[in-house]
């Protein structure tokens, strides 16, 4: 069968091009689309009146009893720099031992990029004042660290666990969102704001290794990291409400704080699943139909070896 498909794609160059750089054109249009949505939300969120009125509301209607908050501000207090080194540190490791060294690269990049440019837009932009704070807050840095981490793990996991990376990764996303906004440090915008950068870096990492990899042989089935992941945001809104995370004023406004929890949970899922599709061929480490970087440079090391001259 795979020597009828290598004979299929050499009779059809055109089908064989296409097969071998799709997953890359789906990298590069999901991470133009990530900022341009990036920058249509924050526009909308931080600059008009209407968008920060509907922000401020979003957070109001998720509070917690003074247990749960206490809680959940604990574990933001656990999102330090020298957390996100360990973990870092953890993933690169995974990724050298199972020889995985551009995972290894990728995660580092994926990490680290998101969090600049999570901390940069903060620090360079502004917040228009229409009396609701102007501190800057778009997009949430807490949110940013755990989704880069949760993104990078997807990258350099052995197959048998990207799954269940999915579900816990999205659990956590979903829980950190929630402790922002029950903490008051975030608006429901900033959480968004924060899955758009990671998949901005995220799909950016993957375009540039299919490129010097000479493209990219598939994506993996997203099916099941759709189930996963998705099981991952109920687990964590149930034990969220369960533990203490209530409207405001009991059960009347339940369906508004419903409405909030699950729409950062169902975008975390939806993130975690696009991501680990994409992200599958460089996991599992899949071979390229394309030229490696190696073979690159045998071949320029070829062209540079002198010839040999007449008798």
């Amino acid at each position: 069968m795979v020597g009828m498909q290598r004979e299929g794609e050499a009779s059809h160059p055109v089908r064989a091009t296409w097969h071998r750089w799709r997953s890359t054109a789906a990298c590069v249009g999901i991470g133009v689309l990530s900022v341009v949505a990036l920058v249509w939300l924050g526009d909308r969120s931080q600059q008009t009146r209407l968008g920060q009125s509907l922000d401020q509301a979003g957070m109001d209607v998720v509070v917690g009893d003074q247990a749960a908050t206490r809680g959940l501000v604990g574990v933001l207090g656990n999102v330090s720099l020298g957390s996100i080194a360990v973990a870092v540190l953890v993933l690169v490791g995974t990724a050298v031992v199972r020889e995985r060294y551009a995972a290894a690269a990728a995660a580092t990049v994926l990490v680290m990029g998101a969090n600049v440019t999570t901390q940069a837009m903060k620090a360079l932009t502004e917040r228009a004042d229409h009396g609701y704070l102007t501190v800057e807050s778009f997009p949430s840095g807490h949110a940013t660290v755990v989704v880069s981490l949760v993104f990078a793990a997807l990258v350099v996991a052995p197959e048998a666990v990207r799954t269940t990376m999915s579900l816990i990764g999205s659990g956590a996303i979903t829980v950190i969102a929630a402790a922002t906004l029950v903490a008051s440090w975030h608006r429901p915008s900033d959480v968004i704001g924060a899955l758009l950068v990671s998949l901005a870096w995220g799909t950016a990492v993957l375009a540039t290794w299919s490129l010097l990899r000479g493209g990219m042989p598939g994506v993996a089935s997203a099916r099941p990291h759709r189930i996963f992941a998705t099981t991952g945001v109920v687990l964590a809104v149930a034990g969220l409400v369960a533990g203490g995370v209530r409207p405001g004023r009991g059960w009347i406004d339940f369906l508004d704080a419903g409405v909030v929890l699950a729409g950062i949970g169902l975008a975390a899922a939806l993130a975690v699943t696009t991501f680990a599709q994409l992200a599958g061929p460089m996991a599992t480490g899949a071979d390229t139909a394309g030229p490696t970087p190696g073979a690159w440079l045998g071949r320029v090391r070829s062209w540079r070896a002198p010839r040999p001259g007449p008798p």
